[in-house]
């Protein structure tokens, strides 16, 4: 065996900048808030009543963090002076958060 003698250990980095992959990943997946037309929000609160009256399961696609996220769950209340609805498990979403409702 040879020697090294007193080379100093240097980490192995088997990708090749993987931070600036990972950021990239990051940056495309990062979408911009859609702007809804006033009849796309009067439809999105009228299926929002709707769901809660009923109670019925509802799917909610709404703008969070950059991201569309979607949660398939029951709304447990809705708070208009806060402009915000409750969801089962606890989660609280705004209403200018929305942007698809599906029943």
């Amino acid at each position: 065996m040879i020697d090294r003698g007193f080379v100093k250990w240097q980490p192995f980095n088997s990708l090749i900048n993987r931070k600036m992959v990972m950021d990239t990943l990051e940056k495309e997946k990062k979408v911009k808030k859609p702007n809804l037309f006033p009849e796309e929000i009067d439809k999105i609160s009228e299926e929002i009543l709707n769901a809660y009256y009923a109670k019925s399961m509802v799917t909610i696609i709404y703008y969070e963090n950059n991201l569309y996220k979607k949660i398939t769950t029951y709304i447990v209340n809705i708070n208009s002076s806060y402009k915000t609805i409750k969801l089962k498990g606890g989660k609280i979403i705004s209403f200018n958060q929305i942007i698809h409702v599906l029943n």
